[in-house]
């Protein structure tokens, strides 16, 4: 062991300054960090990491996870109508509202989900409205549950009223009253004015009327495209017909063309027509022959009401 300490010494001793120099620097850091690594975690208190708070934080989140999954749920189910009735008691908050119009954030505030109030919303776009309380239970977007709840709520003012004679459409902010019309005389503003009939309906009624020649029956008006039942109801007994402003055609010296365009006059009924007065020797000698050919068929019967014979083919006769 002597020998080799010896030989250690002379063998450094044999190297250059530089040489020695480096030795010595390597030695002394060998011996700092050999201190440093054994003395500092006696140096350093150890402590003991407490992650109780952490361990909270993340509870919390995972709950709040799952409330937001069973809110989106719950608005799932609702969005399809199948909302059941003790959660319809606890998302929803009744308030006395009219349905009609009614803006997006109050029904926001009844709490109805964005999917339903997209149904309702575009119910109304399509022309659609709410005239009694069950119209709303009919959206398969409301369950029976929230119809039961929002009911009681529910404010729908009558369609009509009636004041003396007059008739007053409450569908209108202003009142609306209906007076008489003659209906073979009426203008568009006149049925616009009279009736309330839209401008572009009342374009269509006179249209109508001239290609016919005028009405024979207030009822006509249901022939009229875009005319409903409902509205015709409410203002037939204001209409009335003046038959002697009728424009007829006279079936002796009519074109087969003229009488074909006639709304009451197909084809097949305008060569009957014709065949007939060439077989009568060109003429027909009274209305009633005329009448024999169009037949009591439907189209027949109406046609009838336009047809005539001219006074001076009774004379010539």
């Amino acid at each position: 062991m002597l020998h080799k300490i010896k030989k250690i010494i002379r063998d450094f001793f044999s190297l250059s300054k530089a040489e020695q120099y480096g030795v010595i620097v390597l030695v002394f850091l060998i011996l700092l960090f050999s201190v440093v690594y054994f003395t500092l975690p006696a140096m350093v208190k150890s402590h003991e990491f407490d992650n109780t708070e952490m361990v909270a934080q993340i509870k919390l989140f995972q709950a709040r996870q799952k409330q937001i999954y069973d809110s989106l749920q719950i608005e799932k189910i609702q969005s399809l109508g199948q909302l059941s009735e003790a959660l319809a008691n606890e998302r929803l908050h009744p308030f006395p509202f009219e349905p009609n119009k009614l803006p997006r954030n109050l029904w926001l505030k009844l709490g109805l989900t964005n999917r339903q109030i997209d149904v309702i919303k575009n119910y109304e776009a399509k022309g659609g409205k709410f005239y009694t309380k069950s119209d709303l239970k009919k959206l398969y977007s409301i369950s029976e549950a929230e119809f039961k709840v929002l009911e009681p709520y529910i404010v729908i003012k009558p369609l009509f009223s009636a004041k003396g004679d007059e008739i007053i459409d409450n569908r209108k902010q202003r009142k609306t009253i209906f007076k008489v019309t003659e209906i073979n005389s009426a203008d568009t503003n006149v049925l616009k004015g009279n009736l309330n009939i839209p401008y572009w309906l009342g374009k269509r009624v006179v249209a109508y009327r001239n290609k016919l020649g005028g009405f024979y029956s207030k009822k006509q008006l249901l022939e009229v495209y875009g005319m409903k039942k409902k509205y015709y109801s409410n203002i037939a007994g204001y209409v009335v017909v003046d038959t002697n402003k009728i424009h007829k055609i006279c079936i002796n010296q009519t074109g087969f063309k003229q009488l074909l365009h006639h709304p009451y006059c197909n084809y097949k009924l305008t060569k009957k027509i014709f065949d007939a007065r060439k077989k009568a020797g060109g003429t027909f000698s009274n209305i009633e022959q005329c009448k024999a050919v169009t037949g009591k068929d439907t189209l027949g019967m109406k046609l009838q009401h336009y047809l005539y014979i001219c006074a001076s083919d009774l004379r010539n006769n």
